[in-house]
């Protein structure tokens, strides 16, 4: 049985979180750059810089963040290193005095005096109050008068030059594992954060990445302990309470992760990882108004965010344009070339908007009554993600008459969770067919998609028929449920039909259907529940079953089988069908 649109849609929303960049992994840049100040303050250089490159990693043309990798690399003795982030500070900001004044420390450093002097001279003008930059002037100058090449140490640099550390064990692990996740091997990147964990078991950034990636593996129960115990380490650490959010959204309950997000966004308005998370959560509860209003607002404290730009896309699918959505996955590709995850949005061929059905069954009826023959043609258009309206035509013939019902609908999504139909049928001329009818039902998710269970949903279906001699009213409740990742659902309907002279009868209905693979889907049951038949309640009994092949996309071919045992005859019914989409 095919799936509906709205439930592929969440998935693939609930997948594209989970494959969220690695940038997520990390703590915010203002985290990452107030810790490598700190750690620059207290000299230790190395730990700096790791810091300084993770909040690069995350914001490649932070200037601040480039100009104090610069100074942690002069406490290193890394003249090149300096040299390349002062440069790259310069051409984001020309005019940023601290990235002139390190720039001017590493000519003094290397002996290059006439081009250390203009330098810091610039720098002393435009700051008098500088004293670092006075000072520097002053040591340059004495040591073009004594003819010097060695440097004298300034405020800004060390007394004596600090040897080049070894490479810090657990910083490596880290950066491993940050780049084997950003190449989707998980099961690799989880080990060097194991690693990484048995050197420095209370490190929190290592804490939170064993807990993305054993989220993003669906072990949903160990994600949270990794993310408890950062939280129980350093209470109220951002980056945990993100991830908490990422894994309420991967076992999909949205309303939990509203509430975190939410929580985070109280104390860290601006942070643009909650807001990207704000935004994605918003678009699970088809809120598409504020979805779209937090990944402006990502954009707008970060105009090459991708994330923010896919998010931004998104919203325009899920709001039926198509092409405004395509415009934004093509920025996005501009900022990470190569990326699998938009390049798959981009393969997704234009929503096809018209949907045909057709379908015809013909009845082989015992005690040599003869065939019954019952076809139909549908037409649906979908004329916004929300709502979809369509019409159909039913021909049947039973014991030589033949009677063609037109029937309209209308189908409203009201929320992810909850959408309703009513329809209104009518027969010229009836001879067996109900001269009109009116119906109404809804649906109700109660139980997100998840990997073991769900969805479940409760249903109700309600309709009046009006015949030539009687009418009769027919209510339906019934509970749908899947398993297995959603592969086998089953189904259970009470049936309660009346006429208008109080005859009842109630029966029920049980289903199966299970995807066999992507493209077969089987279904059989049984039943037991009246069948109205030109006005009259008919005890039946019935086995059924069936069939569909998606040949394609836009195709899907169906077969049916069943038998009916009624209190005067049985009957055998072999239907065929198919549904097209364009």
């Amino acid at each position: 049985m095919r799936r509906g649109r709205r439930a592929a849609l969440a998935a693939s929303l609930i997948l594209a979180i989970a494959a969220a960049p690695a940038a997520a992994m990390a703590q915010t840049v203002d985290e990452l750059y107030a810790s490598g100040v700190k750690a620059r303050q207290a000299q230790h250089f190395d730990e700096a810089a790791d810091l300084f490159r993770r909040a690069l990693a995350l914001k490649p043309d932070n200037a601040d963040a480039l100009v104090q990798l610069g100074f942690a690399e002069l406490g290193r003795n890394d003249l090149a290193a300096a040299r390349d982030a002062f440069s790259r500070a310069l051409a984001i900001a020309p005019t940023y005095r601290d990235a002139s004044f390190g720039m001017a420390e590493v000519e003094f450093r290397s002996g290059n005096l006439d081009a250390a002097l203009p330098l810091a001279e610039k720098v002393a003008q435009a700051d008098p109050g500088n004293a670092d930059a006075a000072a520097l002037v002053d040591n340059i100058r004495k040591a073009r008068q004594a003819g010097q090449a060695r440097p004298v140490p300034t405020a800004a640099a060390p007394a004596k030059e600090t040897p080049r550390r070894r490479p810090d064990p657990v910083a490596v692990q880290l950066e491993e594992g940050r780049r084997l996740r950003a190449a989707g091997k998980l099961p690799e990147a989880e080990q060097a954060y194991r690693r990484a964990l048995k050197l420095a078991p209370r490190n929190t950034d290592i804490l939170v990445a064993l807990g993305l990636v054993a989220g993003s593996s669906r072990r949903f129960d160990e994600a949270g302990h990794f993310f408890d115990r950062a939280l129980a380490i350093r209470p109220g650490l951002l980056d945990a309470r993100l991830g908490k959010v990422r894994l309420a959204i991967w076992q999909g309950d949205v309303p939990r992760a509203r509430a975190l997000v939410d929580g985070v966004l109280a104390t860290a308005p601006d942070n643009v990882e909650a807001l990207a998370l704000d935004g994605r959560i918003a678009l699970l509860e088809a809120d598409y108004a504020r979805a779209g209003q937090s990944f402006q607002r990502v954009l707008a404290l970060e105009p090459r965010n991708a994330e923010a730009l896919v998010g931004l896309g998104d919203v325009r699918r899920a709001e039926g344009d198509d092409e405004a959505a395509r415009q934004a996955y093509h920025q996005a590709l501009a900022v990470e070339p190569g990326s699998a995850d938009i390049e798959q949005r981009l393969a997704v061929p234009p929503p096809r908007k018209w949907r045909l059905d057709l379908g015809s069954e013909v009845s082989d009826l015992t005690n040599g009554l003869g065939d019954w023959t019952d076809s139909s043609a549908g037409l649906a258009y979908r004329l916004t993600p929300r709502t979809t309206i369509s019409g159909r035509t039913r021909v049947a013939t039973r014991f030589g008459h033949t009677d063609v019902q037109i029937e309209g609908r209308i189908d409203q999504a009201f929320t992810p969770a909850f959408s309703a139909y009513a329809l209104a049928a009518a027969t010229p001329d009836a001879d067996f067919l109900a001269r009109y009818s009116i119906g109404a039902g809804a649906s109700w998710q109660v139980v997100a998609p998840a990997k073991a269970f769900g969805p479940l949903s409760l249903n109700i279906d309600a309709r009046y028929d009006n015949f030539a001699d009687t009418n009769v009213t027919s209510i339906q409740p019934w509970l749908q449920a899947y398993i297995l990742d959603g592969r086998l659902g089953f189904s259970a309907r009470w049936v309660h039909a009346e006429d208008d002279i109080g005859t009842r009868a109630d029966g029920y209905v049980l289903r199966a259907d299970l995807a066999v693979t992507q493209r077969v889907n089987l279904f059989g049951g049984y039943a037991d529940a009246p069948e109205i038949s030109d006005g009259t309640l008919v005890p039946t009994r019935t086995v059924f079953g069936g069939i569909s092949f998606d040949v394609s996309d836009p195709l899907t071919l169906r077969a049916s089988i069943a038998h009916e045992q009624r209190p005067t005859f049985d009957r055998s019914i072999f239907g065929f069908g198919l549904t097209a989409r364009f």
